[in-house]
């Protein structure tokens, strides 16, 4: 050991932590740092600086252990040319760091601080993953039991290692090996965990690995993929450590006196460790453990709040082991309510009890820890329900005295803590809808209580949130809701949102499952309470009134859904009773519409239920006169809410009461159409009498078209009858477009028609006379009468387009006027785009300057657009940039001005989502139709696409292009197998003049963007620096826009992939297939994303397919994390499909099966993408081996993507693993290589001539090498081995596992990983050169600072002050 190494290193390590290192300086000393981890020597010089007797201080010792960390993880798993640690030298290590756990707390109490103790539990956590159990370690239990009986400090540390290795295992994945080597550690987990009882029981004949995800320890039911290994039962370990634990958890509660913290620390520990493994351990070992009972027993066994809590913790875990294997079905259920005369339950009980007001002050020190404490005893007892009482195949009930169990339900139903009470009510759900449950007698005994409480508790929690939401007097909070409830929530309007979502839905789900048991005989049990709630003297009683409109929409609705279920199932019985409750259903009826008040919230209430009726008035039943007259009432109390007049107090809370009207009449458009289209002329007349009334909002008439619409696209009626009626409600629509044409047809024109001249003018004369104030105004109803066109225009297509198998839909209608609807749409974007191009409106005859300059800033964000990113109040201010401050007018020219803003950017959001919907309508794309729509939509892209703002790409992508991708040749009624030609032709009209020109215009530009935004991000300086200093704020919005440009991009891209994707399974089918020798896919795979017709016309055109796989690669270079992820998990499934598929080619099939199997695939790409020529691989070949490699190894190196890394490492596995599909022995027929050994060696050497790693024989290992050698750079750079590199990629031939995949190739190529690179004291790429001369910097041959000294001496310095200066929180 080289001391004067180690001296470095600690003067190293002075100036890595001193505050006033300078940057050179401290880079400088991480370089020692890492030469020394680099070291051979390393876990040596670890030892001797984590040793505390060698009198180092805490950091030296910490960055010691960091040695030994360092060390295990990188050479464990290398080649021997890379200094790959022996198992002997592993074994040595391992019984230094147990000295070094043992020395770690004294016999006199002192300890090392908390982060070494951690560190030191890591490090022995490695050691165990990568050598236990093997025949050089077979006395683990043994060692930890040394050190759990040596002292209460040793007892922690045990603990600590068990735990670690269970959430290594079991929860985390930041360890590789522990994934690679689960079988082993699983196997060694179930003997050392479990009473040898149990190992016996559950597995006689040793451990065997599923063949399933990951590991399986209930038993060896399942298909093995391995032979069965034994398990390792130590000698003493009889009863396993986890009895033990909660032997002497149990033990700690029943000593004299109150706890002490390090007792209570001990406790706590013992129920967290066990807590790790119990979403591990078979059911039955939780059941020869009576875990259940001895973990009930501390919920009031002892006075601390901390284990009461963690006990509860771990019995919700247990209450969510779910089984459906025969006996253990009930096991967890009987465990706590019958077992031991349910002596569980009861706990829970008394312990929920002690929670309550009148003994929360005695038996808890913090209101909130019992609160927290109930929510989780409340989750058990839910979860025992839901999960396993309430199962849906639950054939009787298995419960012999379920009482004492149902009455603690009740009992947490009605706490008013709703937080509490919450997951409970979801229970009862479960309960009261089932079919067996639901009719047992204990049940029913107490849905009477249930059903009362859950009613008031509607109304009580519709009263906390209006009071919440300023209603209703503050003062009144504390009266009825819980403080500490509250205080659970970050805000109150959080707390209200949980009361009005999930509480109130679950009790009326309730509500629902009770009258859906006894229609009848719930509306007669309810009515009478229900009708005087409708008196005149609650007219205003927001409170009152909102709660029973809801209770009606719940309780008609459920009438509605038994009522279709009887008649479908033929239950007379039912009907019969649905039959009875109608009469009061009426009444009740008449009783809603009929109530009369001034309050705007409960008129819109009271809109909002009308529609639940429609039950009642089908056209089974409009001919009786009730039905009709209630249907006429409804209708009519809709019709008065329509309009109000503009001086009417409260007119904007009126006019979302007008709204809620058109919306309750379009809801009855879509239950009851038949049933109103016996009044549809006198209909069509109120509609039309309303759109003529200046009185009505805009909005609203086109609402009430939408109305019309959707009646007619509803109703039975033949599609010609419901053309003709449709014809009035469309024909306004085309013929407004028409009047707005002239002034689309040039940017001069349609500057013009947005009244700039006007306000050119205003800006010149420097004030606002009555002529341009008259210009204006005329100019303002211009640009709202065309935004009100445009969202009629919307709204009927949004209403009447509907999705696949559905009955409204109105496609052909919308196809005759396509002619009519499209262009104009056209050529209001084209002009919209063309604003942002100065070369079409500098020449004009401009008066003002700012006109002349930039359009009087119009273009630029407006401050609504600045506050939905920034957040917070718009800055209106920042709309006078363009408005002379004391110029006269100031204040109205910016109104005009934001006026001006507001149009631009409604009419652009409503173009765009029209042109989207378009797309549905297949006639869009017939040239008869729409002449040169490709042309056209072309231009409207890229015309002026340099100039257009890059905050309007997001949208564009979002409501044009994406759903243009999605809908071509996938509209519904088109049938993708039959009709697949003419789809292909339709795409390649339409598609191929601008898709091609999307991708390199999109891919260039965000690429710059990232560019740009990186360098300012790392203060860089570029050759083309942007023309203006961009503040901070500044910055922040400009990288959220390129952000959601990016990730509306992403999106793009994952459909093109999806699409591709519906032509192909995922690979292990594909795979299967081969095996099998047998097609069990159809030709176009289901999915609910991708268009198949464009898939086939991506996969029939070369230039397509390899555009789009280039745009996807592109993609992973930007730095937003959810794109890339957003990609990568489409390649996850594509790559690996296309890596068998570019393969067979050079196979020869064994049988005319599998030939007809090949073919198939093959010939659904492109035939010149999979040819094999003479001299290269094929082209999707040489795409997955190196352009896809590169992409993801980028991912894998690129610090701010490390969140993405393991889907990288998965996606790369799987593309080496089923790129060896055929070749890797997995298939049981062989298949001959269609071209000889020595071609295809030649070939790739021809491609890699520079290769170091040597190419074999058969295509599968030709496909790995081509892999390796596209890595081998960044594989150098990161100085992994080359060996270590290729023995991962070799081992992933036979890990059917895909994580253990992952694991065996992070394993290999560790060093590479950015992850790596990040933590402390990375490496760094510096040549040895630079090494040796930053080494020889002389700050560090510096005097240690006198306050600084490495070693114990009798004056304690700031760093062994643990009180001061606490490593803690960095140390990982």
């Amino acid at each position: 050991m080289d001391n004067s190494l180690v001296q470095r290193a600690v003067q190293a390590l002075e100036l890595v932590y001193a505050p006033d290192t300078s940057v050179e300086d401290r880079k400088a000393a991480e370089t020692v740092c890492q030469q020394l981890k680099d070291d051979v020597q390393a876990p040596t010089y670890g030892i001797y600086l984590a040793t505390n007797s060698n009198g180092f201080a805490p950091q030296v010792r910490h960055f010691g252990l960091q040695l030994l960390e360092h060390a295990i993880k990188r050479r464990f798993s290398a080649s021997k040319s890379r200094g790959k640690m022996t198992i002997e030298e592993l074994c040595q290590l391992r019984a230094q760091v147990w000295e070094l756990i043992f020395a770690s707390c004294a016999a006199d109490g002192t300890r090392e601080p908390q982060y070494i103790r951690e560190k030191l539990v890591t490090i022995m956590t490695m050691i165990i993953i990568r050598l236990w159990p093997s025949m050089q370690w077979t006395d683990l239990s043994a060692q930890l039991m040394h050190l759990y009986l040596h002292s209460i400090a040793h007892r922690e540390i045990a603990l600590r290692i068990w735990q670690t290795l269970g959430e290594e295992m079991l929860v985390y994945d930041r360890d590789a090996m522990a994934t690679v080597r689960k079988h082993e550690l699983t196997n060694g987990l179930v003997g050392a965990l479990l009473p040898k009882s149990v190992v016996m029981e559950l597995y006689p004949n040793g451990y065997r690995l599923t063949t399933d995800s990951g590991s399986s320890v209930e038993g060896n039911g399942a298909k093995d993929s391995k032979r069965a290994t034994l398990i390792l039962l130590e000698p003493g370990n009889e009863e396993g450590w986890v009895m033990r634990w909660a032997q002497h958890a149990i033990e700690a509660t029943q000593q004299s006196g109150e706890l002490s913290d390090q007792q209570e620390l001990l406790l706590t520990s013992l129920i967290d460790t066990i807590a790790t493994f119990l979403d591990w351990m078979p059911i039955k070992a939780i059941i020869a453990t009576n875990l259940v009972v001895q973990l009930s027993q501390l919920l009031n066994g002892v006075r601390s709040d901390l284990v009461r809590q963690r006990a509860a913790a771990a019995l919700e875990i247990i209450s969510r082991r779910n089984s459906l294997a025969g006996d253990e079905r009930d096991a967890i259920l009987q465990q706590f309510i019958e077992i031991h005369n349910g002596e569980a339950l009861v706990a829970v009980a008394h312990a929920y009890a002690t929670t309550l007001p009148a003994q929360v002050d005695e038996q808890w020190s913090d209101t909130t820890d019992a609160l927290t404490f109930a929510r989780s005893l409340a989750q058990i007892c839910a979860n025992l329900a839901s999960l396993h009482w309430a199962r849906k195949k639950l054939e009787r009930n298995m419960l012999h005295n379920p009482e004492q169990y149902i009455e603690l339900l009740i009992m947490l139903s009605r706490d008013r803590r709703y937080s509490v009470s919450a997951p409970v009510l979801t229970s009862w759900t479960a309960i009261v809808r089932h079919n067996v449950l639901s009719r047992t007698p204990q049940v029913t005994k107490a849905f009477s209580t249930l059903t009362e409480h859950t009613t008031e508790a509607i109304f009580h929690v519709c009263r906390i949130a209006q009071v919440l939401a300023g209603n209703l007097s503050s003062s009144q909070l504390n009266d009825i809701a819980d403080e500490a409830d509250i205080e659970q929530f970050d805000s109150l309007s959080e707390f209200r949102l949980f009361l009005t979502g999930e509480v109130r839905s679950r009790l009326l789900n309730i509500i629902r499952g009770m009258c859906s048991i006894d229609p009848a005989g719930f509306i007669s049990w309810i009515m009478p309470s229900l009708l005087p709630v409708f008196a005149s003297h609650n007219a205003e009683n927001l409170s009152v009134i909102e709660p029973a409109f809801m209770l009606i929409d719940a309780i008609l609705s459920t009438m509605d859904d038994v009522e279709q279920r009887a008649l479908a199932d033929g239950d007379e019985q039912l009907a019969n009773q649905i039959q009875a409750a109608r009469a009061s259903c009426y009444e009740l009826g008449h009783c809603v519409v009929g109530f009369e008040t001034g309050n705007a919230q409960i008129m819109a209430r009271q809109l909002q239920t009308l529609p639940s009726f429609s039950f009642l008035l089908r056209p089974a039943a409009i001919e009786s006169e009730t039905a009709r007259s209630l249907l006429l009432a409804i209708l009519q109390k809709c019709a008065a809410f329509l309009k109000h007049p503009l001086g009417t107090p409260n007119i904007r809370e009126l006019r979302v009461v007008a709204r809620r009207s058109t919306a309750a009449l379009v809801r009855l458009a879509i239950t009851i159409p038949d049933s109103l289209m016996f009044v549809y002329d006198d209909l069509s007349q109120l509609v039309q009498a309303n759109i003529a009334d200046p009185q009505v909002t805009n909005i609203v008439k086109s609402y009430l078209s939408e109305f019309q619409l959707a009646l007619i696209a509803g109703s039975s009626r033949s599609i010609s009858e419901r053309k003709h009626l449709a014809q009035p409600v469309v024909q306004p629509i085309i013929d407004a477009l028409r009047e707005f044409m002239p002034a689309l047809q040039s940017p001069a024109e349609f500057i013009s028609f947005l009244g700039l001249p006007a306000l050119d003018k205003a800006y010149a004369q420097g004030d606002i006379s009555e002529s341009v104030q008259r210009d204006l105004q005329r100019a303002r109803d211009n640009r709202t009468q065309l935004w009100q066109v445009l969202s009629t225009l919307f709204i009927c297509l949004n209403r009447t387009l509907g999705t696949r198998g559905s009955t409204h839909n109105l496609t052909p209608l919308w196809s005759d006027y396509m002619s009519d609807l499209v262009p104009p749409v056209l050529l209001l974007i084209r002009s919209l785009h063309a604003l942002w191009n100065p070369e079409h409106y500098r020449h004009l005859p401009w008066q003002s300057q700012q006109a002349r300059a930039n359009l009087f800033g119009l273009l630029d964000m407006a401050a609504a657009e600045r506050q939905s990113i920034v957040g917070g109040i718009a800055d209106v201010d920042a709309d006078f940039a363009a408005v002379p401050r004391n110029a006269p007018n100031a204040e109205q020219l910016a109104a005009e001005l934001r006026a001006f803003q507001h149009s631009l950017s409604t009419l652009r959001e409503i173009a765009y989502k029209c042109m989207g919907k378009f797309s549905s309508i297949p006639d869009l794309f017939t040239t008869s139709k729409v002449p040169d729509l490709a042309g056209n939509f072309a231009g409207c892209l890229f015309a002026d696409a340099e100039t257009i703002a890059a905050r309007h790409w997001r949208i564009l992508l979002t409501d044009i292009a994406i759903p243009l991708l999605q809908n071509i040749g996938n509209w519904p009624g088109i049938d993708a197998h039959s009709q697949l030609n003419e789809c292909r032709a339709a795409i390649a009209r339409f598609v191929s003049s601008w898709l091609n020109p999307l991708f390199s215009f999109c891919t260039e530009k965000l690429g710059q963007e990232w560019r740009e935004l990186l360098a300012r991000g790392a203060g860089l300086a570029l050759d083309e620096q942007p023309s203006l200093e961009l503040s901070v704020s500044d910055d922040m919005i400009h990288e959220k826009m390129i952000r959601d440009w990016t990730r509306a991009w992403s999106q793009l891209i994952f459909e093109l992939l999806a699409s591709v994707m519906r032509w192909f399974p995922q690979a292990a089918q594909i795979e299967n297939e081969l095996s099998s020798a047998a097609r069990v896919t159809t030709a176009i795979v289901e999915s609910k994303v991708g268009n198949p017709a464009l898939g086939a016309f991506i996969l029939d055109s070369a230039n397509a397919f390899s555009s789009t796989l280039s745009a996807a690669l592109t993609t992973l270079q930007f730095k937003d994390s959810m794109s890339v992820h957003r990609v990568l998990l489409q390649l996850t499934e594509l790559a690996p499909s296309l890596a068998i598929i570019s393969l067979m080619p050079m196979y020869v099939p064994p049988t005319p099966t599998h030939a007809s199997i090949c073919s198939a695939y093959t010939s659904r790409i492109q035939s010149s993408l999979t040819a094999m020529a003479s001299d290269t691989c094929s082209s999707v070949f040489e795409w997955l081996a190196t352009d896809l490699v590169l992409a993801i190894v980028h991912v894998l190196r690129d610090p701010l993507l490390i969140d993405q890394q393991d889907t990288a490492l998965a996606l790369l596995a799987d593309l080496l693993y089923f790129g060896s599909a055929i070749s890797s022995g997995r298939l049981p027929q062989h298949w001959a290589f269609r071209n000889s050994s020595g071609d295809i060696d030649q070939r790739v050497a021809v491609n890699n001539s520079d290769a170091k790693i040597a190419p074999v024989g058969d295509p599968g290992q030709v496909f790995r090498h081509a892999v390796l050698q596209t890595m081998l750079p960044s594989i150098q750079e990161a100085q992994v081995s080359e060996e270590d590199a290729e023995h991962a990629v070799q081992q992933l031939a036979d890990a059917t596992n895909g994580k253990h995949r992952r694991a065996l190739l992070k394993v290999g190529l560790q060093p590479l990983l950015a992850v790596e690179n990040s933590q402390l004291f990375s490496e760094s790429n510096s040549s040895a050169k630079q090494v040796q001369q930053k080494v020889a910097d002389p700050a560090l041959n510096r005097k240690a600072p006198s306050s600084w000294t490495n070693k114990h001496t009798g004056h304690s310095s700031v760093l062994d002050n643990d009180a001061q200066f606490d490593l803690g929180e960095i140390m990982p």
